[in-house]
C-alpha cells in the first residue's frame, strides 16, 4: 500500500489492513492472523505524521524446549514521514535524539506503508521465545520436555555434569 502526500488533508485519515501480506517471512515465526491500523494527518506541507498500531497471532517454537505455541503480538508505532532534506551538516558522529528516530526522510512524497508494517513486525517479534514461564527445556540426556514430564535419565547421570568422569575413573 503507497500513500501520496496530496492525498492526505488535514484531516486524520484512517486505514485498516486486514491481509497479512505485509508480514514478513520468518523462519522462527509464522503468521496466523495479522492486522494493521493505521491513521494519517497532515502536520504541514511537508510534513505528514503515521501513527499506528498491529496486531497478529503467530505461530513460534520456544528456543528452550522446541515445542511450537501461539503468541500474540502487538505494537503500536508513531513516524513523522517528510519530504524535508534531512541536514546532515558535517558527517561525524552526533548524537541522535528521539525525533529524529522517529522522523522519516522521503526522497518522494510517497509512504510505503508495507514497509514501515514489516519493520514493526520485526520489532514486536521476541528474540527469546519462551513457551510458559515455568519451560525448563529439554533434557540432554533422554530428551524429554522437562515442564511435561520426569526426566528419564538415570539419577546418578542427572545429578552431575561430571557424572562421565566419575565412570571413566572407576574403569
Amino acid at each position: 500500500m503507497r500513500l501520496l502526500f496530496d492525498d492526505i488533508t488535514g484531516k486524520s485519515n484512517r486505514y485498516s489492513i486486514t491481509d497479512s501480506h505485509w508480514f514478513p517471512s520468518l523462519e522462527e515465526c509464522s503468521v496466523i492472523v495479522a492486522t494493521a491500523s493505521l491513521s494519517v494527518s497532515r502536520q504541514d506541507h511537508e510534513t505528514l505524521i503515521l501513527e499506528g498500531e498491529i496486531k497478529c497471532r503467530c505461530k513460534v517454537k520456544c528456543d528452550r524446549c522446541g515445542e511450537s505455541y501461539e503468541e500474540n503480538l502487538q505494537s503500536e508505532f508513531i513516524y513523522l514521514a517528510t519530504t524535508r532534506g534531512e541536514d546532515r551538516g558535517e558527517v561525524t558522529e552526533q548524537e541522535c535524539s528521539d525525533g529524529d528516530a522517529l522522523t522519516l526522510y522521503l526522497t518522494e512524497p510517497i509512504i510505503e506503508v508495507g514497509e514501515i508494517l514489516r519493520e514493526q513486525a520485526w520489532l514486536t517479534v521476541p528474540q527469546k521465545k519462551v513457551c510458559c514461564e515455568d519451560c525448563k527445556g529439554i533434557c540432554a540426556g533422554c530428551g524429554v520436555v522437562l515442564h511435561k514430564e520426569s526426566c528419564r535419565c538415570e539419577s546418578e547421570m542427572c545429578d552431575s555434569p561430571f557424572a562421565v568422569l566419575k565412570k571413566m575413573k572407576n574403569n
